[in-house]
């Protein structure tokens, strides 16, 4: 995936010149949640309502504190930002996302301050943009009222909110598209390539910087790197990066990959991707480098600062053709917060930022104040769930469920807290559960199903039911465990799961299957002996199986093989018989 994604830069450089909207309230159906009551014993834990605007866009919540006319503006903007990066980088913005992503746009006042995590605490000022996140959602927090950044007493620039989310939100772009995040060299330069866009309903520039002589910009490297000695190239292209990420590291990165794709008549963008290529699969050295560029990193070093001095590059400019203009961006609803949005969308961001309490505080205000919005019931369960009150979290998710909320990850944890409880009065025969118990843990996991985005975990608490289970599943059920194999090929704890749901359910030639898969994906010692030992126990002479025979079928996993082919829908999950 580094590689699609460099390819997609280095094309730029090669060319000549609906988040789903939350059900109606509604009549709940089934047995009444007595939902947990919040003592409230301290003026400080219900703080008067917040007067922020909203506005929802496919897949992004948008909380502003900024004026009507302004916020208007910056949605306008990112609409049509989005429209540019189809063009230039087509698909890049699709993709499925767990929670609308939360874009906060803070105005006067400290508003920026309350979300900054403590570790950047003493770099407040030298910075105007967040972006957190956590494998199930992310925001960015932008700080429109910071007139100047400043990186020392001596040195400041103007502050600039625009560029700084543009960078933010190409980050958060490029992190949707991998598994793990890039080595920090690489996504630094690309979003500083990528934040310095300019652009319009008739003209797209990228990849251009300042001449140095007026048409500069903000974040140019040239100017940041003028007169201003490099990090050494084997420091600045650690994986991980260096613990402080100075704006002169981040200009060098940058410089870097402009140099790569853009400059020197793009010599050096074949040897960049090979680079980043072999990095997939091989550790850094300067011995690799070298392999790839026949540079040391002490001859790129000069090729970099020769770069920053006399910048002779190639910048793509697309110019629509008269009466071609791109279409300006559709109105959207502006409006007045409702407590509930503001207290849910400010309470999870606060929780990334690793404000615990403050996050628990905003999200119980608006509850405390008789808001029962599925989707801040939902935020409640899980935010209860994480610490560590199970009881209350559970009550919270159950209501959640009952109103429809559309959170996957509230219905899968609903459906854990019930497998749990259910285990400490197994009803059916043998130690196992009955079909009302299998019932009542698998209707949360296909509700999950069902909603955006695919989690393994209800794969594999699907199988994990079925494991467990009096009744021997249907094939068809079974199959769904497949599917989740065909989703996410690579998950080992979905794929243990599915073979020891096979091995226990009669089907060794498909656990011995995917036993060898696991085998050879895993990685860690004590992954790969967990499949070898599995694996080892199924050459044993296996006892006669004490349940149902299962259904006639040549195999329930004829996929395992074809791990590409299109997912069909889950079935529905199994009613009580009658």
């Amino acid at each position: 995936m580094l590689a699609r994604l460099l390819l997609l830069a280095a094309l730029l450089a090669a060319v000549p010149v609906a988040a789903a909207t939350p059900p109606a309230a509604g009549a709940p159906s089934g047995p009444i949640v007595e939902l947990p009551v919040f003592e409230v014993s301290d003026s400080r834990v219900l703080p008067p309502p917040e007067e922020w605007r909203y506005a929802e866009i496919p897949g992004f919540e948008i909380l502003s504190r900024l004026s009507e006319r302004e916020t208007r503006r910056f949605v306008a903007d990112f609409l049509l930002l989005q429209q540019v990066i189809e063009i230039i980088m087509p698909g890049l913005t699709r993709g499925q996302v767990a929670v609308p992503t939360a874009l906060i746009l803070c105005g006067r006042g400290r508003g920026f301050d309350e979300f900054l995590p403590v570790r950047d605490r003493a770099e407040r000022f030298a910075m105007n943009s967040l972006f957190l996140q956590n494998p199930e959602r992310a925001a960015i927090v932008v700080d429109f009222a910071l007139q100047e950044l400043r990186f020392s007493d001596a040195e400041t620039v103007e502050s600039d909110p625009y560029r700084s989310f543009y960078i933010e939100y190409f980050r958060h772009l490029i992190r949707r598209q991998l598994a793990a995040p890039p080595p920090a060299w690489f996504e630094e330069g690309l979003v500083q390539l990528f934040g310095a866009i300019d652009f319009s309903r008739e003209t797209i520039t990228f990849g251009q910087i300042g001449d140095g002589f007026g048409a500069e910009k903000l974040g140019d490297f040239n100017q940041v790197l003028s007169r201003k000695a490099l990090v050494p190239l084997g420091e600045m292209l650690r994986t991980e990066g260096p613990r402080q990420r100075t704006r002169y590291w981040k200009a060098q990165c940058y410089a870097f990959v402009h140099l790569c794709l853009y400059g020197n008549n793009r010599k050096y963008q074949k040897p960049f991707l090979q680079f980043v290529t072999r990095l997939g699969n091989e550790p850094l050295s300067e011995q690799l480098f070298k392999e790839c560029f026949n540079r040391t990193y002490r001859q790129m070093a000069l090729e970099i600062r020769s770069h920053c001095e006399f910048t002779v590059y190639n910048a793509m400019r697309f110019q629509a053709k008269k009466g071609e203009a791109l279409p300006a961006p559709p109105p959207v609803e502006l409006r007045a917060a409702a407590d509930a949005d503001v207290g849910r969308i400010k309470g999870e961001v606060l929780r990334l930022g690793g404000h615990g309490d403050s996050a628990r505080n905003a999200l119980i205000a608006p509850y405390v104040r008789g808001e029962r919005d599925p989707r801040l019931l939902a935020a409640l369960g899980l935010d209860e769930l994480e610490a560590g009150r199970r009881d209350r979290a559970r009550r919270f998710l159950e209501a959640a469920a009952q109103a429809g909320a559309v959170r996957a990850r509230a219905h899968v944890e609903l459906a854990r807290l019930r497998l749990a409880e259910v285990r400490g009065r197994l009803a059916g025969p043998g130690g196992k559960l009955d079909e009302a118990q299998v019932t009542a843990v698998l209707t949360p996991l296909f509700t999950a199903l069902k909603q955006p985005p695919p989690l393994a975990a209800a794969y594999g608490l699907i199988a994990e039911t079925w494991m467990q289970s009096a009744v021997t599943p249907q094939a068809e059920h079974l199959a769904v465990v497949i599917e989740g194999l065909n989703r996410f090929p690579r998950d080992l704890a979905l794929l243990q799961q599915a073979a020891l749901l096979a091995q226990r359910r009669g089907f060794p030639t498909e656990a011995k299957a995917m036993a060898e898969r696991g085998i050879k994906l895993a990685r860690e010692p004590a992954d790969r002996e967990r499949f070898q030992l599995l694996r080892a126990s199924l050459d044993a002479p296996a006892p006669a199986p004490a349940a149902a025979p299962a259904p006639a079928r040549d195999s329930f996993l004829d996929g395992l093989t074809t791990l590409e082919r299109p997912v069909a829908p889950p079935p529905p999950p199994p009613t009580e018989r009658k």
